[in-house]
């Protein structure tokens, strides 16, 4: 009969018990150092981007002054001289000749307008100065019935004294100008009974002048009339319009 041998107990190992015969684990070493470059192998700063960027500061510092001085200047001369536009009247308009010729093709015209035109200076400083001089339209009836235009006149450039009133005339002429025979006709009649409307437009350059010297100019559209002859007549003077900058319009 075999001998049975006795059973040992299982020891359990106690809680952080290390096995003295199982190798440890490596224990972590400090980080690498970056080796040390000797000056001449070190990277440099450019000389050249640090010069950029400094040009770069110094000229919008500078910008930036030349915009303030400028708006600041630009305010006292306003608050100052406070600068207007000139002012635009339509004096007269008559038509000393009115010469129609019914033809088989038509109707031909010979007209003659004879037209004044008032400028004012409302400036109690400025003299204004006309750089491109004024030119001149005269329409005769209305853009959406029988307008027609009579031709054009070109005024010199002038300067414009303060607190001053200038008036032009102007003499302007249509010759053999051919148009439908109801318009000829209808024409005729309005004029006779002094209902057509008359007007004239122009455009000109302004700017202002201070003890000689000139500043700046505006571009400016002047529509004037856009009444009844017989009104004008009558010596209704109509204050034209003035368009500047296109967006602005001043009566």
């Amino acid at each position: 009969m075999a001998q049975q041998l006795p059973i040992r107990p299982v020891v359990h190992k106690p809680p952080g018990y290390r096995d003295p015969y199982q190798p440890g684990r490596p224990v972590p070493g400090p980080p690498p150092r970056k080796p040390n470059l000797p000056p001449s192998f070190r990277p440099k700063r450019s000389r050249g981007r640090r010069c950029c960027c400094i040009c770069c500061c110094v000229f919008c510092t500078f910008l930036l002054i030349v915009i303030i001085v400028v708006a600041l200047a630009g305010g006292i001369f306003y608050l100052y001289f406070d600068p207007r536009l000139p002012a635009f009247y339509l004096l007269s308009f008559q038509i000393p000749k009115f010469d129609p010729v019914s033809k088989t093709n038509g109707t031909h015209l010979d007209i003659q307008a004879v037209t004044s035109v008032e400028v004012r200076n409302p400036n109690p400083k400025l003299d204004i100065f006309y750089g491109e001089g004024i030119e001149m339209h005269a329409i005769l009836g209305d853009e959406n019935d029988v307008g027609m235009g009579l031709g054009s006149k070109q005024l010199k450039r002038f300067t414009q004294r303060h607190r001053n009133m200038t008036n032009f005339k102007m003499d302007m002429w249509v010759r053999n100008r051919v148009v439908d025979q109801t318009v000829g006709r209808r024409l005729a009649a309005q004029l006779k009974s002094k209902e057509i409307k008359v007007a004239v437009e122009g455009k000109t350059r302004v700017g202002y002048v201070i003890k000689g010297w000139r500043i700046g100019t505006v571009k400016i559209n002047v529509q004037c009339g856009g009444v009844k002859l017989k009104a004008v007549d009558a010596g209704e003077m109509p204050k034209c319009t003035i368009n500047a900058f296109k967006w602005i319009n001043i009566r």
